[in-house]
């Protein structure tokens, strides 16, 4: 059987981790909210670059027809 003393210590080290513990949590949850963000960016980011690709072939295409007709013969 434990002591008074090493129930105490005993005590205090079971509330040290638990302590710990939520604290991990915390940082897990915030991380999870920062990763969800951040995929979230990403695709934003695809989308972006997505569209600005097409719209510089468009461009392009308007661009070689334009030319195409003003420099026939």
């Amino acid at each position: 059987m434990p002591t008074e003393r090493e129930w105490g210590t005993l005590e205090r080290e079971v509330k040290e981790i638990r302590h710990d513990l939520r604290n991990y949590r915390m940082i897990l949850d915030s991380l999870s909210e920062d990763l969800a963000r951040l995929r979230e960016d990403f695709q934003k980011m695809k989308t972006r670059i997505a569209t600005a690709i097409a719209a510089v072939v468009v461009v392009s295409g308007i661009i070689a027809w334009a030319l195409e007709m003003f420099l026939k013969p």
